[in-house]
């Protein structure tokens, strides 16, 4: 059976001292805008205000990533999740390739201030099903471990079960290594993802419009520029604005508010039959709403690539950004 949830947390290179978190709110935000990183990135999620705990989170479809101090020592926490049918050993590499990817992010950011040992690790299978916390479910999952750690770290990495066999608890293991190499050279060690390399492969060819872009967000993307053409010639669609009021306060460009957090109990109030354009801020969580749209019928629905900020930038600069 095939885990659909493992994390792997990269420690930082100074556990004992604290981070300064507040940083990494607009920088996550910034990732989001810029579609540094692959897959679909929903959101940032603030907990600063819990004593070792998750900190700050950047949510996404099939991954998260936080600077996370549960157990009091701080990291890089990635989980993976909705990983579909991928062996032990593929999703740890591809969640271990978008970990890095998120490191060296963070690590080129002045205003983060915060650099990882690349040689404290832990790893997590959070599926119990597929791998029990028991002496079997470590014997099984073991050698698919190793192999990605030697493959990354070196020969001279040691893998070991950490923290207890409550079998209520996610099985775990402790990863260390001695002189471990920089982040670049750990993700070659890796080697580039398909995604990344599809998500390449299709920017050359794809015709460029005005302003910064923004990768794409959803299978049913549109551009402001769309949006533009559909108000100018007055076609019939709904706009719905995912966001949250405090953020309409600010700026908004129309359209029926419904936070993504409340769409689920108010999809009734749509009508599947409508044409469905949603926006965010950064086109995020409107992807996310309409994949949750889609999923349930609603086979007209459509996320404004970039949200109000590619808005305000491409077609409408006399709205307030934020």
């Amino acid at each position: 059976m095939n885990p659909k949830r493992i994390s792997v947390k990269i420690f930082s290179s100074e556990p004992e001292t604290g981070v300064d978190l507040d940083p990494f709110i607009p920088l996550f935000h910034r990732v989001i805008q810029q579609g540094s990183l692959e897959g679909l990135l929903v959101d940032v999620a603030d907990y600063i205000h819990v004593p070792n705990g998750p900190g700050v989170v950047l949510v996404g479809h099939d991954a998260d990533y936080g600077i996370d101090s549960v157990g009091g020592r701080t990291g890089l926490l990635t989980v993976r999740k909705r990983a579909g049918e991928q062996p032990l050993e593929e999703l740890l590499v591809d969640t271990l390739r978008r970990a890095l990817a998120v490191a060296k992010i963070i690590e080129e950011d002045a205003s983060a201030k915060l650099r990882f040992d690349y040689g404290s690790m832990e790893i997590q299978v959070l599926d119990r099903l597929a791998f029990a916390n028991d002496d079997a479910g470590f014997a099984a999952a073991r050698p698919a471990i190793e192999a990605v750690v030697a493959r990354a770290l070196g020969d001279d990495a040691s893998v070991i079960r950490s923290g207890d066999d409550d079998p209520r608890k996610a099985l775990a293991f402790a990863v260390s290594a001695p002189g471990v190499a920089d982040v670049k050279t750990l993700l070659d060690r890796l080697g580039a993802s398909s995604a990344s390399a599809s998500t390449s492969a299709g920017a050359q060819g794809a015709e460029q419009v005005p302003g910064p872009q923004v990768p794409g967000q959803s299978e049913w993307d549109i551009s402001v520029e769309q949006l533009a053409e559909l108000r100018r010639t007055g076609a019939d669609f709904v706009l719905v604005d995912v966001r949250e009021q405090h953020e309409v306060d600010i700026c908004e460009i129309g359209g029926r508010l419904i936070p993504l957090g409340q769409l689920g109990e108010r999809m009734s109030e749509l009508n599947p039959d409508d044409h469905l354009v949603v926006h965010c801020h950064l086109g995020g969580r409107s992807a996310a709403a309409v994949n949750a749209l889609r999923g349930a019928g609603f086979e007209n629905a459509w996320n404004v690539q970039g949200g109000i900020r590619a808005w305000i930038q491409r077609v409408d600069s006399s709205l307030t950004d934020y």
